[in-house]
């Protein structure tokens, strides 16, 4: 870099590759190598991933699995921006504003890519508007928010249709992630409810549906996999095999385009993908992940470096290196010697790793584990194993103390169901539905205006006991305003006659709408006399009587 005598190395993205990268270059960086270190993250914190499921089941505290990224990293220079664009030619990275209009440029020596990957439902419909997503520790709260509203829900309701709704919960993917979120949210809501004289065990439903033949199926053995079932079963987790999670809807889980399963609460785990933003960039990619040499440099370059869940790094043995957080930590530690060695102008290592086995959490004080290749263990053992494991590996001596305490109060105190919503609430947002499904019903409360973005809806009427199909709404119309418009209930009901988009207005946001806007209120007005006396009639659109 002309512009400066220090050689800057950053560092994109701060998962376990990138953070261990950053630890051990500044352990093995000395000041006469005259190297800075930069590391950009959208947040000031490094999450520790495995332990983000028991964040569901509260058995650790809601901060408990993160650590700040400047005590960790206390001689790294730290950006906390979303990354705008990546100029390999000119070796600029282009950060978004922050607090005013311009973006900041940031030069680079050397680049390491740990993007990691992101949860994306891209091209299927529903699961963006509706299934909630397990990555973050955003995630795990949404998730944790969900169950304890669901539950308060249904217990203040004498429904008992919609109390199974609210308490049937859709899990896709059985891999790590959806057997150990299935696993905490089964326990947790099977306890919670015992606090609740309104509800019992038999109204809870907990779906894991899972593409292949048994859980885990990449991550461990066949006997371990089965005993996972086992113990899921046991405990009320009703297993799909061979299945897919293809969409879901405000209300239903479609599973493989066909079967409905009524509720409210869908997650996904599944599918994960490379970062948008390596789409853009003129790298070699393999399924898209970056192509690295066994030294971790992007193949055709000398000075951009790619580890962790968005590189493909090939193994001595054959294969690449699995996304497994035991695999980014040691890429951390060849990256960075690598880094210096390259620095200093000597020879670069390959990289060389083999699994020292698998673990994952069951729920209840159990697990599975797979040591060396040999060594199987489940059950209570598996799960000591499991915490003493990923214990000794937290960040941090303060945060390891903090975690024993959680673990220690969760065993003595009873569960407690408090919500820490952090997320404001939407104004407007995006719903799908699925054919045949009912928006709402005649005589509910009137809450949302609904504007068509694509699909049809029929608008029903009853009278005398019989329905009148009174109207066909498509993409760019609207409903609902009668019954915000006169403070009323639902004048009829409106039923999907195909699969739905809509984006949703509050009555409070449309209440203002109409108070600041004069004209457009004066507009949805005469729509609402017009579709009052419509419905009056029975007749005007010619539908006549349905069936």
């Amino acid at each position: 870099m002309s512009s400066s005598k220090k050689q800057r190395i950053v560092i994109l993205g701060a998962g376990f590759g990138g953070v261990y990268t950053a630890m051990h270059l500044e352990k093995f960086l000395h000041k006469k190598d005259n190297v800075e270190i930069v590391l950009v993250n959208k947040e000031n914190y490094f999450v520790y991933q495995p332990m983000l499921a028991e964040v569901v089941g509260g058995a650790v505290g809601l901060i408990d699995t993160v650590s700040s990224l400047r005590k960790l990293l206390p001689k790294t220079t730290l950006f906390v921006r979303e990354i705008e664009s990546i100029d390999l030619q000119k070796k600029i990275i282009s950060l978004s504003p922050l607090f005013s209009h311009s973006t900041y440029e940031l030069e680079y020596d050397h680049l390491v890519f740990s993007l990691g990957t992101v949860t994306d439902f891209r091209g299927i419909p529903g699961l963006h508007e509706h299934a909630l997503p397990f990555k973050t520790l955003a995630d795990a709260i949404a998730i944790r928010n969900r169950i304890i509203d669901v539950v308060e829900c249904a217990a203040s309701i004498n429904d008992l249709s919609l109390q199974k709704e609210l308490l049937s919960f859709v899990i896709g993917g059985g891999g790590f992630s959806g057997v150990e979120v299935a696993a905490e949210l089964n326990d947790f809501v099977r306890a919670l409810i015992k606090k609740y004289p309104t509800l019992n065990e038999d109204l809870v439903r907990v779906v894991l549906v899972h593409s292949q033949k048994r859980l885990m199926d990449k991550e461990l053995s066949e006997n371990l996999s089965l005993y996972a079932q086992k113990i899921l079963s046991k405990r009320g987790v009703e297993i799909r095999f061979g299945q897919h999670l293809t969409s879901a809807s405000l209300n239903e889980a479609i599973i493989d385009h066909k079967e409905t399963i009524a509720a409210k609460t869908v997650i996904s785990t599944v599918p994960s993908s490379p970062n948008p933003l390596l789409e853009k960039l003129q790298l070699p990619l393999i399924k898209g992940k970056i192509k690295t040499s066994s030294f971790l440099l992007v193949e055709g370059y000398d000075n951009v470096w790619a580890l962790g869940d968005c590189a493909c790094i090939p193994l001595e043995r054959g294969g690449f290196a699995p996304p497994t957080a035991q695999f980014a930590l040691r890429e951390g530690k060849t990256l960075a010697k690598n880094l210096v060695a390259y620095i200093r102008k000597k020879p670069l290592s390959s990289f060389h790793f083999k699994s020292l086995g698998m673990l994952g959490a069951l729920g209840h004080r159990s697990a599975v584990a797979e040591l060396f290749g040999h060594f199987k263990f489940s059950g209570i053992i598996a799960w000591l194993l499991w915490r003493a494991i990923y214990w000794l590996k937290l960040p941090g001596f303060d945060r390891k103390i903090k975690v024993a305490f959680s673990w220690l109060l969760d065993m003595i105190i009873p569960i407690e169901s408090v919500q820490l919503k952090l997320n404001p609430t939407r104004g407007i947002i995006q719903l799908h539905y699925e054919e045949g499904e009912i928006i709402f019903k005649e005589g509910d409360v009137g809450d949302y205006l609904y504007i068509l973005i694509s699909g049809t809806v029929e608008v029903i009427k009853d009278k005398d006991g019989a329905p009148y199909r009174i109207a066909t709404l498509g993409a760019g119309e609207y409903f609902g305003e009668l019954a915000i418009l006169n403070e009323k209930r639902r004048l009829a009901t409106v039923k999907c006659a195909t699969k739905v988009d809509v984006l949703a207005l509050r009555k409070t946001d449309f209440g203002a709408l109409m108070a600041n806007l004069e004209s457009l209120r004066k507009g949805f007005e005469e729509t609402g006399k017009k579709r009052t006396e419509a419905l009056e009639k029975l007749h005007p659109f010619g539908k006549g009587k349905i069936a």
